[in-house]
């Protein structure tokens, strides 16, 4: 039991220094900086100094010979199989219908007539007109030549 209280009292020890070191680690407000000519040892500092060295101590990164098995068990089902298969679906879809993907083609009937649908409601009737919905249209306009007044070159 004695030596769970002293686990304890040590992560509690640790945890208030990294909060005491964390409070040095922010950079103050402008109202609360120190002058220049004061040069004052920031632990913060020479820790970021420190860990840039660490950096050497990292493996460079590189494909090992595990690794390439690892991702060649994906990739090549993935580009020899599952690409090609749903590449060819979509293809026959597109040729054996007229209405396929008739959403990416301007002028199509059935598109048209969904928008002539859409446009037959109350709701929708004047959604492409930009004046639409605004409360004072000559004050809008006198803004706009207004504001290109003053941007013109």
């Amino acid at each position: 039991m004695a030596r769970r209280s002293g686990s304890l009292l040590l992560a509690a020890v640790s945890a208030c220094a990294a909060l005491a070191f964390l409070s040095c680690a922010f950079v103050p407000g402008p109202q609360a900086a120190p002058t220049p000519e004061v040069m004052n040892f920031n632990p913060a500092i020479a820790a970021s100094a420190a860990l840039s060295v660490l950096t050497m101590l990292a493996e460079d990164a590189e494909a090992k010979y595990g690794d390439s098995r690892r991702w060649s068990a994906v990739l090549v089902p993935l580009t020899t199989l599952v690409i090609p298969a749903v590449a060819m679906g979509i293809f026959t879809i597109y040729v054996s219908s007229d209405d396929a993907f008739y959403q990416f083609r301007a002028g199509h009937p059935r598109g048209m007539r969904e928008e002539k649908e859409l446009y037959s409601n109350p709701l929708y009737a004047g959604r492409k007109n930009p004046m639409e919905g605004l409360v004072n249209k000559d004050d809008f306009e006198k803004g706009l030549d207004e504001a290109w007044e003053r941007a013109k070159p």
